[in-house]
């Protein structure tokens, strides 16, 4: 058993190891340890990891989000539970919504023992790049509009948890300055 989420789908054959590769669904992922994925934004200036979150996020939005939650129907409130099923399940944390707005196509959404925040807590800078990327590819699939996301709190800057705002990039504040060093003003 290796915890319910993946137990139903070894239950029904869509999990395979196969070649020495994990697939879900015939979408092919990894079990990579946590330092590896810090390191790929830890050293990175603000320009770098402003490329690196576009293209996680373009790559979630196009990729991930057709392969994986597509095959769960175009029920966009399911495709989000079990992509957030996904990553709960693959060690990223707890993910709660807090506040869903379709209509308006806004959410809040918070991130308890991210095992990234927990990594970085000694440099005392935001460490959720991976995630804002992955939430605003998710969602920009999700309310069929290119949105972005910005955390408002992180663990590793001693808050409780992580806290990401997920809207059209018109409606952040950009006179904020987490705003404007997460997201370019174009």
């Amino acid at each position: 058993m290796l915890n319910s989420f993946f137990d139903k789908f070894i239950f029904t054959n869509t999990l395979h190891y196969t070649h020495n590769n994990f697939y879900l669904l015939n979408t092919p992922f990894a079990i990579v340890p946590v330092e590896i994925l810090t390191g790929l934004t830890e050293n990175l200036g603000k320009e770098e990891q402003k490329k690196v979150y576009e293209s996680i996020k373009k790559s979630t939005k196009e990729k991930f989000v057709t392969g994986f939650a597509k095959s769960f129907g175009s029920d966009s409130k399911k495709e989000f539970e079990v992509t957030k099923d996904f990553f709960i399940a693959s060690g990223w944390g707890k993910i709660d919504v807090i506040d869903f707005q379709m209509e308006s196509k806004r959410t809040i959404i918070v991130l308890e023992n991210s095992p990234f925040a927990q990594n970085q807590k000694e440099k005392n800078k935001s460490a959720d790049v991976l995630a804002r990327a992955v939430f605003a590819g998710l969602f920009s699939s999700i309310f069929s509009e290119d949105i972005d996301c910005v955390e408002t709190e992180c663990a590793a800057q001693n808050k409780e948890r992580c806290k990401f705002v997920i809207k059209p990039k018109t409606e952040f504040d950009f006179s904020n300055p987490v705003v404007q060093e997460q997201l370019n003003a174009d």
